[in-house]
């Protein structure tokens, strides 16, 4: 394959990256997490070709949140887009705009979920998928093949009704490699457009809307999955339900299910082997894309990325979504970092991450390493040149507040004063809640100050520089080791007398000199020069 000498820079320069997002995709469905009745050969040579994250959460575990803090690196509670279909506030910065800067062609196509439908965030090149909107290309070019079409999902016996290269996710897959293609043969996208500078790798957001519902596998990976070695869904063993979970659960289910959890497992059985299915689907179409990137030549000089918006239930307690669950295979993902130089291919971590971590890792990767919102390099953390969380959050809005570390699963129920925890390495059904247990109250109440910490974290911390006492200002950097780029300083110590006087008390006189060298928004006199570095 002949490619022209821009192409020959991009595949010799900084590299691509490819980021595939599932759509509600559970990470213990997949063999890199112990699964081992759904085939996934190519997620598995993913996997075999990076690093495997186990302790990847999701910001949200609903769809446009969880998406707005990936392209935000902010917390929910900071970006504003607390459920679907709302906006992130004014004047956000999105990552594709930080890409665009970082001299990247950038390029979205498939399942996009953000609103409102006409914004693409900052990307040069777009081809969303967009479900039943009206404006949905896939469903407009679906009709002219089939007129009798009245939807992106239409249905046949449990699977999608036309051939496998009509499905809509390989509609998506395939404006992915007509965008690869184009970009690494003419250095332009598809529709002509371009980046601001030669000689620019891409970032590629490629969307498939699978397992999420309907479920809809194409018919082609029936019998792919074995139903008898598919695992029964777990039935809820407690009696302290948080009134979120029971009013979610009692409108989802018909009360016979509630009544008796296993009246419904023949339809769960169904609908489990359908989602199963979709998987092995969605793993094909990873092997196009690593396919794609390997005949175009630039296999080498990528770096891919896979993981998904959130889990699902998929059943599990008579939960059918995603949601206000604590439970892991609705709040922790998939996360898999393949191909990556900087990283030991066949190697697992277990540093806390998750989906908000997106964008600071593909701004490393891409050479800008600014702050990013409080998102953290994964492959900073992995080499040890970020620092790790000790505690990581996820929303549902405000009906809940998860908290993660390494063992236990923290929930707060704002209003209510309902809180749960559960040992995730000795519980990992939470079938008991430790809460309540005197033995338990240094951690719950470590884990309640954690909430309020985000909290204020999220609204923006804002400090006078001369109550920056030295505790206060690691705890911010614990959360967010570069909240100093965005702090403004009010405020600092005024003269030499008073910086005197902190040093006789026996504190550290040296305290306020993170203020040297930037701008001082408000002050009652400065004890060091301007020019002071």
């Amino acid at each position: 394959m002949i490619m022209n000498q821009n192409i020959m820079c991009i595949t010799s320069h900084r590299r691509n990256i490819v980021y595939i997002i599932c759509d509600q995709l559970r990470y213990d469905y997949l063999s890199a997490y112990g699964a081992d009745f759904i085939p996934t050969p190519n997620i598995d040579s993913l996997s075999a070709n990076g690093v495997i994250f186990d302790n990847a959460i999701t910001a949200a575990p609903v769809c446009g949140p969880a998406r707005a803090s990936i392209v935000t690196g902010q917390h929910v509670s900071t970006h504003g887009c607390w459920t679907n279909n709302i906006p992130c506030k004014a004047g956000t910065v999105y990552l594709a705009d930080r890409l665009n800067a970082a001299g990247y062609m950038t390029a979205a196509v498939g399942s996009f979920d953000h609103a409102p439908f006409g914004d693409p965030i900052g990307y040069r090149y777009l081809r969303r998928f967009d479900e039943d909107h009206k404006e949905c290309e896939y469903l407009k070019e679906l009709k002219e093949r089939h007129p009798e079409a009245t939807t992106s999902f239409m249905k046949e016996d449990m699977h999608f009704k036309y051939r496998e290269e009509e499905h809509y996710d390989s509609w998506s897959c395939d404006r992915a490699i007509e965008f690869m293609e184009s970009y690494s043969k003419t250095g332009v996208a598809p529709d002509g457009s371009c980046p601001d500078v030669e000689d620019a790798p891409f970032f590629l957001y490629c969307g498939f809307l699978m397992p999420h519902a309907p479920y809809l596998p194409p018919k082609e990976v029936s019998g792919s999955v074995d139903p008898d070695r598919i695992p029964e869904p777990w039935i809820l063993e407690r009696d302290d339900i948080p009134s979120v979970e029971q009013y979610r659960r009692a409108f989802l289910n018909p009360s016979e299910a509630l009544e008796n959890p296993r009246s419904v497992f023949p339809v769960r059985k169904k609908e489990r082997l359908a989602y199963c299915e979709m998987i092995v689907a969605i793993d094909y179409l990873v092997g196009r894309v690593v396919k794609a990137l390997k005949e175009l030549g630039i296999y080498e000089n990528t770096t891919i990325i896979f993981s998904a918006d959130h889990g699902d239930m998929e059943n599990d307690y008579n939960i059918s979504t995603k949601g206000p669950w604590p439970y892991s295979p609705s709040l922790f993902i998939p996360m898999i970092i393949s191909n990556h130089p900087q990283l030991a291919a066949g190697s697992r971590s277990d540093v806390l991450c998750g989906n908000l971590d997106i964008g600071a890792t593909v701004l490393d990767i891409a050479g800008d390493n600014k702050a990013f919102g409080v998102s953290r390099s994964m492959i900073g953390m992995v080499n040890g040149q970020v620092a790790e969380r000790s505690v990581n959050l996820s929303e549902f809005c405000d009906s809940c507040k998860f908290l993660v570390d390494k063992r236990y699963t923290f929930t707060y129920y704002p209003f209510t004063g309902v809180y749960t925890l559960f040992d995730r390495l000795e519980d990992p059904r939470f079938t008991t809640n430790l809460a309540l247990l005197p033995e338990y109250t240094a951690t719950v109440q470590h884990f309640l100050m954690k909430v309020i910490d985000y909290m204020i974290l999220a609204k923006g911390v804002h400090i006078e520089a001369h109550d920056m006492a030295p505790d206060v200002k690691a705890g911010i950097e614990g959360m967010n080791p570069k909240f100093l780029e965005d702090f403004d300083i009010y405020y600092p110590l005024g003269n030499m007398e008073e910086v005197e006087r902190v040093r006789r008390a026996g504190l550290d006189e040296n305290y306020n000199e993170f203020c040297k060298g930037r701008e001082i928004k408000a002050h009652y006199g400065v004890y060091f020069k301007k020019d002071d570095k």
